[in-house]
């Protein structure tokens, strides 16, 4: 599971909220975005809401699974910049594991530089280096 929190504006300049969509190329050859559904309305999200005391904000907290099709969006809606799109989350880029635990081992390792206690220790725990 994925964890994703953050904050939206429903209302006002400035206003934001979440999507759940693809990016399909469309016959010219751009990257468009194409809304499938609202993230508390998709049953294989777990989403969290809460609202500021006057109704401002939402705090989102959305849990993803590791199988999850589709991607999460920030969409911002301005006066200025009419649809900027502001990806949370997206199926391909779910940190591989493998890359991901090496990057942690590797900072492990790096943060216990000069104590050889914590170094053999850690060497034991998981079997590298």
């Amino acid at each position: 599971m994925h964890r994703i929190e953050v904050t939206t504006k429903p209302n006002g300049s400035g206003r934001n909220w979440l999507e759940v969509g693809t990016y399909e190329i469309d016959s010219l050859g751009r990257n468009q975005w194409v809304k499938n559904n609202v993230p508390y309305q998709d049953s294989k999200l777990t989403v969290d809401r809460q609202y500021s005391d006057r109704g401002e904000t939402i705090d989102w907290i959305v849990l993803i699974p590791d199988n999850y099709p589709y991607t999460l969006v920030k969409i911002t809606y301005d006066r200025l910049n009419p649809k900027n799109l502001e990806v949370l989350w997206e199926p391909g880029n779910s940190s591989s594991s493998g890359d991901n635990l090496e990057n942690k081992k590797k900072r492990a390792f790096e943060l216990a530089a000069g104590n050889e206690e914590l170094i053999s220790l850690l060497k034991e725990l998981l079997g590298d280096q």
